[in-house]
């Protein structure tokens, strides 16, 4: 069967639709922007998602929430749905990521945009007329999409590498990155039981535990039952609507990059070996859960640091250190610097009572020599460092809030990417409340 080529043209090609894919698309249609989003699998969410990870790190600061109007939206939405709470404190979003995957494409939809999905990158170049040709692997079709301007949403900076921009992959020292955690959802738990054991129910329903059962992990490991390299479980979570579902965060599969098709196939094998092991853990150890089973595992694995574009500017660690906020601030993040260490079994964690709340600058978003094209999410120009803190999915989604706002800015002023000022897309964010749907 020989394939059918498809040609689109648009103002703006959005790739890749997770957290920040899904704000630059809410963000430009607002303004009058038409897009397309494409989309390597068959649904938007990008962690949220295709790793299952149902929690959004929303960090306060001081008692201020620093997300911005796309993702306060999004939550009212989920909220109304019965498909999110809040879980304890005042910074994380629990959601059902299948209910985060229809709500997304909804509302893009809605508003005009259009979704391409199961589509590859392969290729992208400016032509001579200036517009982007962007060239995608798809099932029984050559897709071909032309764009005024594209915005990288990726999380492994795939347009932008495509394009020429300038790399960095991981640490300074050696590019080893953060390792990858394959999201595990177990069912069969049992929320009375939890309760006898002296846990906690948020809001009287949910089970809800971070940096945990580390004692159990040593009794597990010393009885051969556990080679995890984790001292502890970063966070356990129930399901929304359904409290006998339990999402774990705390598998961890070191030593590979996303970037690499060879290594990411041996950690996506490698984090399932480690949810067997996960979900056996919990049934023998852990109260509530003696009936427990494995559900399922994230359609892929979660991937925290891959490549980063060389921006126009970059953001460092001293950038979050020294509270900066530069004048193109677009975004503002309050998170500690939290690296997963890409050896041994520890988790660096900047502690949460530091009064850091840093500006994100436009020019991070900018990849350094090229033009028409900005970056958006995780793979921005920063260090592994400042990455450790920005990298949550709220402020991915103000990151592409952003960068949709500028090919909107763009769109009216008949310029580029890099000729729309920093504070004045701040200011279009803040002035603008995105409607539920």
């Amino acid at each position: 069967m020989s394939t059918t080529p498809c040609d689109y043209t648009t103002e703006c090609l959005i790739v890749g639709g997770g957290p920040a894919g899904y704000g630059a698309a809410i963000a430009a249609l607002d303004g009058g922007c038409p897009v397309i989003v494409a989309e390597r699998h068959g649904f938007l969410g990008g962690m949220g998602s295709a790793a299952g990870l149902g929690c959004f790190i929303n960090y306060h600061f001081r008692g201020e929430d620093l997300a911005d109007s796309v993702y306060h939206a999004l939550i009212r939405q989920m909220m109304a749905d019965g498909t999110c709470y809040h879980g304890d404190g005042d910074h994380v979003d629990m959601f059902d990521p299948e209910a985060l995957k229809h709500v997304m494409e909804k509302n893009i939809l809605r508003r005009g945009g259009r979704l391409l999905y199961h589509t590859l990158l392969r290729s992208l170049r400016r032509e001579s007329d200036g517009f982007w040709r962007a060239d995608f692997s798809a099932k029984g079709a050559t897709v071909t999409i032309r764009a005024r301007q594209v915005i990288d949403a990726t999380g492994d900076a795939d347009a932008c590498a495509l394009a020429g921009a300038e790399m960095t992959h991981g640490r300074r020292a050696d590019g080893k990155t953060q390792p990858m955690t394959m999201v595990v959802q177990i069912g069969g738990f049992d929320p009375a039981a939890w309760q006898r054991a002296g846990h906690q129910l948020v809001h009287g329903l949910y089970a809800g535990k971070g940096d945990c059962f580390a004692e159990e992990i040593e009794i597990a490991r010393a009885a051969g039952e556990w080679d995890i390299p984790r001292i502890h479980i970063s966070i356990v979570w129930a399901m929304p609507g359904d409290p006998t579902r339990i999402l774990v965060n705390g598998t961890r599969v070191q030593g590979f990059s996303s970037c690499n098709p060879e290594e990411f196939t041996r950690a996506e094998i490698e984090g399932r070996r480690q949810a067997v092991q996960m979900t056996a853990f919990f049934k023998k150890y852990i109260a509530g859960f003696a009936n427990a089973f494995l559900l399922s595992t994230g359609p892929q694995i979660g991937v925290r640091e891959s490549r980063r574009i060389v921006g126009r500017a970059t953001l460092t660690e001293h950038d979050v250190w020294s509270s900066n906020m530069p004048a193109d601030t677009v975004a503002r993040c309050a998170y500690p610097i939290d690296l997963h260490q890409p050896n041994g079994n520890g988790t660096h964690l900047e502690s949460s009572t530091a009064d850091y709340l840093y500006g994100i600058p436009y020019a991070c978003l900018l990849p350094r020599g090229l033009s028409g094209i900005a970056a958006a999410g995780r793979c921005i120009s920063a260090t592994h460092e400042a990455a450790g803190s920005f990298r949550v999915m709220p402020t991915c989604m103000s990151l592409g809030q952003a960068a949709g706002t500028a090919a909107a800015m763009a769109r009216e002023n008949g310029c580029a990417f890099e000729d729309i000022n920093g504070g004045d897309i701040r200011e279009r964010m803040l002035a603008i409340v995105p409607a539920c749907v």
